[in-house]
């Protein structure tokens, strides 16, 4: 029901049946019922607040030594500040979730909040550095962007096809910059056109 309401846009009335679950629920199920609704606040705008509940889950899960708990609160952090743009803070995560992955790769929690909010957690190493060297590159910090794209062709030498999405997004990403500087380049010239027309416009009265 909660599902549905969600889908509608109904978000309060999500979060109203989120809180009438946990009087059904298991205790082992509570602790996926508690993040499905951060989740949700973090969805419905409030993402700092998502974000710190999370960051909370995880603490006590580490305090637990808690891996599984410690692993799904990572991929689930890491997602929520590559969706804030900071790219910065989601790697960390997402490496320490590496060390932590458990033998079966579909993850049940994490299959549910795939389904549920259409969340992403493959190859999201990839993809975080990626925005991060866009990021970097466009801000004009080529050093710390090389570093980053280095780091991205060492991945691709370890996974077949990892290689060859991340040569087509090189590729693309080098198509991408060619036509902005070409566009840059021509407004550069329609302006000195329009300059030097105006100039002559001045000589001659």
């Amino acid at each position: 029901m909660a599902v549905t309401l969600l889908v509608q846009g109904d978000r309060e009335g999500a979060l109203r049946i989120f809180n009438l679950a946990f009087h059904d629920c298991e205790l082992d199920d509570i602790r996926l019922l508690l993040l499905l609704k951060v989740i949700l606040v973090f969805e419905s705008g409030n993402q700092d607040d998502a974000i710190k509940c999370v960051e909370l889950f995880a603490a006590r899960a580490n305090d637990d030594s808690d891996n599984d708990a410690t692993y799904l609160y990572a991929q689930v952090l890491a997602v929520m500040h590559m969706k804030k743009g900071d790219y910065g803070r989601a790697i960390p995560l997402i490496e320490r979730a590496k060390n932590l992955a458990p033998k079966n790769k579909q993850y049940p929690p994490l299959m549910t909040i795939s389904l549920i909010f259409g969340w992403s957690f493959d190859q999201l190493d990839i993809i975080v550095k990626r925005r991060l060297f866009e990021t970097l590159y466009h801000g004009g910090r080529t050093v710390e962007a090389t570093e980053i794209l280095h780091n991205i062709m060492k991945t691709s030498d370890e996974d077949t096809q990892g290689s060859k999405t991340n040569a087509d997004w090189i590729v693309d990403f080098i198509q991408k910059c060619v036509m902005t500087r070409e566009r840059v380049g021509d407004g550069a010239f329609n302006s000195s056109k329009h300059d030097d027309a105006v100039t002559q416009s001045d000589t001659l009265s």
